[in-house]
Order: structure tokens, then C-alpha cells, then sequence
């Protein structure tokens, strides 16, 4: 899976950057802080879809029970990349619909099928477009299975999006960036974001139709 650092379109260029870099993280550090990350980015992209009153919004108990330490780097995080997400979702939300609609989701597939659509937004390499793209699919599709019935599984998604960090080495990526915490630098590189996150959601739907298309 190609790395390509020098060439991300959401890693600020240096004349762009004023600050000193970021040290490097570990891989495993990057994991551990993953589920608070996607927690935080999930509770604030609700709270903000609830405030815009978006049609056919569930009142998901789990997430309203959510309660991020708003003090916390990784708190301010995840609300970063939500404000980054919100506009994924206002403009490809149905994109996203409509490749979960295609999956026959039960508990014991929702991991396989979530790995097989995740693989599919790094195929050709991994980026902070990408991490974010993930990100956001992560909380449509907890929004689905709640809606499919399935209750408790955020927390599960959670766990899959930090396995499948670890597993397809996106962590060690995440880790050399200078962890989660380089995220809070990508608000100045947001025009480029969206170029590239409307060719990973065209393979995204590719990929759908090739595993999943009867």
C-alpha cells in the first residue's frame, strides 16, 4: 500500500506550515487514541447534523449519550475533523447510503464488509483526505445498523476503524504525520481535501458494486 508522503494533497506544504513539526507518534499510541478520536468526531457531526435539522436523522441513543472531554487534544480532534467531515456529508451523504444499502449487514458480517469498503478508500494510498473519508463512513454506517435495529454498535465500529488502522499499517502513517494531533493543522488545505475525496467515494462505489453487486 503506497505511503506517499511528499505528494499528499492534505499534508500542508512547508510554506504553508509556520509551526515546528510534529514529532513522531507510535503506531500503537495512534490506535489507543483512535476510539476517542472517532467518538468525538462522531458526537459533534451528529450534534451539528441535529442543529441543521437534517432530514431522517435517528435519535440514536448511544451517540446522544456520548459525552467527550472537551479539554482533551483528542476531543479537539475529532471536532476538527467533524467540521472537515460536514461538508463530506452534506455532499455525498447519499453516496454514502447507497453503498450501505447494498450490504446485507448482520453482527457477525458488519466487520468484513466494513474492512472490504475501508481497503477500498486506500488503494491507491493514504492521505488525511482518505483518514477522514473513513472516518465519516464509520458514522453513516453506525447510523445505519441503528436503523437496521442493531443497537450497541458504536463502540464496535470504534474497534474496527483502530484494528483496521492497525492492520493495513494506516497507524504508522497517522504516527509519522506526528500522530492524531497533525490533524489540527489541515484546516488551510481544504480545497484540495475535496478533489481528492470525490476520487476515493467514485472508487469507493466501484469497489461496492465488485464485491457486493449481485
Amino acid at each position: 500500500m503506497a505511503t506517499g508522503g511528499r505528494d499528499d494533497p492534505l499534508k500542508p506544504d512547508q510554506n504553508e506550515n509556520n509551526g515546528d513539526s510534529l514529532p513522531p507518534d507510535t503506531e500503537e499510541h495512534v490506535v489507543q487514541e483512535t476510539e476517542e478520536v472517532f467518538c468525538s468526531y462522531v458526537f459533534f457531526r451528529y450534534n451539528q447534523a441535529m442543529q441543521e435539522g437534517e432530514d431522517e436523522l435517528p435519535s440514536d441513543p448511544e451517540i446522544m449519550a456520548l459525552q467527550p472531554n472537551k479539554n482533551s487534544q483528542m476531543c479537539r480532534v475529532g471536532q476538527q475533523l467533524a467540521v472537515i467531515g460536514d461538508d463530506i456529508n452534506r455532499r455525498y451523504d447519499l453516496s454514502f447510503r447507497e453503498m450501505l444499502s447494498q450490504l446485507a449487514l448482520t453482527p457477525e458480517n458488519a466487520y468484513n464488509y466494513f474492512c472490504k469498503i475501508a481497503k477500498s478508500l486506500f488503494d491507491t494510498g493514504i492521505n488525511w483526505g482518505r483518514v477522514i473519508a473513513l472516518l465519516s463512513f464509520g458514522y453513516r454506517m453506525a447510523l445505519h445498523v441503528f436503523e437496521q435495529g442493531m443497537t450497541g454498535f458504536l463502540s464496535r465500529i470504534a474497534r474496527f476503524i483502530g484494528d483496521f488502522l492497525l492492520r493495513n499499517h494506516i497507524a504508522q502513517w497517522i504516527a509519522q504525520q506526528g500522530g492524531w494531533a497533525a490533524a489540527l493543522d489541515l484546516d488551510n488545505v481544504y480545497v484540495k481535501y475535496m478533489l481528492v475525496l470525490l476520487a476515493v467515494l467514485l472508487l469507493g462505489q466501484f469497489v461496492v458494486r465488485r464485491f457486493f453487486g449481485s
